[in-house]
């Protein structure tokens, strides 16, 4: 019990890159537990996060004063709660929902190209060269922003990633690339309201009494931006190390059920890499939950709550040998996009983009065995949502 004490947030973000000893260490001394060094609870027990999650007496909230002078970033939906929250979810998943049905011939080309022009090469980074253009071109086919110029498309890509390091918790980059996002899509939303189209802005647009103000639509065009990229830019980026570890395996299952194989496998992807690495709630009131979990635990209100997704999905309690890669889990109730209300609403988009190309990855590259490079992976700095920054593999070439 002691040792597990020492356990605490600075933990967990100094390993940031492994941290699955030490949330197993914590969730048995505590799945909910309470760090006085950030006087903030941390949950690490699948039960504790969902149910957390699923409770009203618990909000999304963003301290005004956490982000001096950015306050379009309490403006993204994610930061909402109650009717204002479903309202402008409704916005979202409706219009998602649509485009999602006419997206898979469009998702099937960008995996093709990027497949022909890496396996010309016989090698590539599966951060820069895969993940990062499969990730940027879908998200911006679903936003409506013009592909005319690549360069600019890229740059955005890095304004936006700064962006969402800020809005993560983690301040780095320039501040300038932030206000230069914000700039594009002011000057994208004046576009959009002379030549109106089927995206997601335009979607915004037409629901003017929940996006009232210019600013709720540039912050809410700029998390989907960057929410949209990152989820699956990390998820398919560290799931590499998993298909290489698996490939013949995982070739031997796909040619037995194809479809199947590739849906399970995406799930046991999002569950062992887990692209959000946590949440925060804060409660609006005090909330006793020794119910649920035996010992003092009673949050006080406006007490805070750190949710570890990525160690719920490694619980033992509630998947047999977390550690281990199973392709054909079976049940997989993993929580890679959160539960309950604020259950991201780009969830079905991003299964589609995985589930794509991992059917492509397993079809394509059938005779072409896959092995990681000598170079050494390199890790986001971001602890708050990691990932690889380069990973290099090279496959055989005809």
């Amino acid at each position: 019990m002691v040792q597990n004490r020492r356990v605490n947030f600075s933990t967990l973000r100094r390993n940031y890159t492994h941290p699955h000893e030490y949330y197993a260490q914590l969730r048995a001394h505590d799945s909910l537990y309470f760090d006085p060094s950030i006087r903030c609870w941390l949950a690490t027990g699948y039960k504790a996060v969902t149910s957390i999650l699923n409770d009203p007496r618990f909000c999304s909230k963003l301290d005004a004063n956490t982000m001096p002078g950015m306050s379009y970033v309490h403006r993204q939906m994610l930061f909402m709660n109650g009717e204002t929250h479903r309202k402008a979810q409704e916005v979202l998943l409706r219009q998602l929902s649509r485009m999602v049905k006419q997206m898979s011939d469009t998702i099937r080309a960008i995996v093709e190209d990027i497949l022909t022009t890496v396996l010309a090469k016989g090698e590539m980074d599966v951060v820069r060269d895969f993940a990062a253009p499969i990730s940027l071109f879908a998200i911006v086919h679903i936003l409506g922003i013009p592909t005319d110029d690549q360069d600019l498309l890229w740059q955005l890509e890095r304004w936006s990633d700064t962006f969402g390091d800020i809005t993560s918790g983690y301040f780095s980059g320039e501040k300038q690339d932030v206000q230069r996002l914000e700039a594009y899509f002011r000057h994208l939303i004046a576009e959009k309201r002379l030549a109106p189209a089927d995206d997601l802005l335009c979607a915004f647009l037409q629901a003017g009494d929940i996006f009232s103000t210019e600013e709720d639509l540039v912050a809410n065009c700029m998390m989907v931006f960057a929410a949209g990229r990152t989820t699956t830019k990390k998820l398919l980026a560290n799931g590499f190390p998993f298909l290489i570890e698996h490939w013949d395996e995982l070739q031997a299952q796909y040619k037995e059920n194809p479809r199947a194989v590739v849906k399970s496998l995406g799930e046991e992807l999002l569950r062992m890499v887990t692209p959000t690495r946590c949440l925060i709630r804060q409660a609006e009131e005090d909330v006793d939950l020794a119910d649920l979990f035996p010992g003092d635990h009673v949050i006080r209100k406006d007490e805070r709550v750190l949710l570890f997704l990525d160690a719920a999905n490694y619980d033992p309690a509630y998947f047999a040998e977390p550690d281990q890669f199973q392709a054909l889990r079976r049940p997989n109730k993993q929580v890679a996009f959160g539960y309950g209300e604020h259950q991201c609403p780009g969830a079905t988009l991003a299964r589609v983009e995985i589930q794509i190309t991992l059917e492509l990855l397993l079809s394509t590259l059938q005779a072409k065995p896959l092995q990681k490079a000598g170079t050494v992976p390199r890790w986001n700095p971001n602890p708050n949502l990691g990932g690889y920054q380069s990973y290099f593999i090279t496959f055989a070439t005809d």
